[in-house]
Formats: C-alpha cells, sequence, structure tokens
C-alpha cells in the first residue's frame, strides 16, 4: 500500500481488477493501454525517485481515503443490488 504498480489493462482477471484499483484510488496515470505505454510509464517512474517518493508516501492514504475502502457505502450499494435481484426475480416467477 505505498509502492506504485504499474498496470497493463486488458481482459484478464488481474489487469481488470489492478486498473479498477488505481482508478478507485484516483491513479489512473499508473494504468498503460499498450505494451510500449507499459514501458514508458515504468521507465519514467523508475527515473523519478521525488515521483517514487511522493507515491510512497501518499499511497496509502489515498487509498484508504478512496471508495474502495468505503465499507459503509459498498455494504449499501451490495444490499440494494440483491433486493433488487429478489424484487426482478419475484416479477419474473410471478409472471
Amino acid at each position: 500500500m505505498g509502492v506504485p504498480v504499474v498496470t497493463l489493462a486488458g481482459e484478464t482477471w488481474g489487469a481488470r481488477m489492478s486498473a479498477s484499483i488505481l482508478t478507485a484510488a484516483g491513479s489512473t496515470e499508473l494504468i498503460a493501454h499498450s505494451p510500449e505505454e507499459y514501458v514508458a510509464k515504468v521507465m519514467a517512474l523508475a527515473n523519478a525517485p521525488a515521483r517514487l517518493a511522493e507515491y510512497r508516501a501518499s499511497l496509502r492514504n489515498r487509498l484508504l481515503a478512496s471508495p474502495l475502502m468505503d465499507v459503509e457505502a459498498y455494504t449499501r450499494n451490495f444490499e440494494a443490488a440483491m433486493r433488487d435481484a429478489w424484487r426482478r426475480w419475484c416479477a419474473q416467477s410471478s409472471a
């Protein structure tokens, strides 16, 4: 939670999950959309010690303050989705 991760957005679960986490943490600049962009982002980050230090100092708090860590909102949204699924199932079953 303090080490920046560059990800290559793609079709695999890991690519989608890491892009989702970076988006929730407000770090979309770490998401690459091609292998060439991935290498460029990694190289730029590796050659910027001050930027790396800023990430290391701020990433944990950014992630903790992100919607990803908002358990109450996640729970409310999940409960609402389950209620909606139940209502749709009941409506379909009675039709």
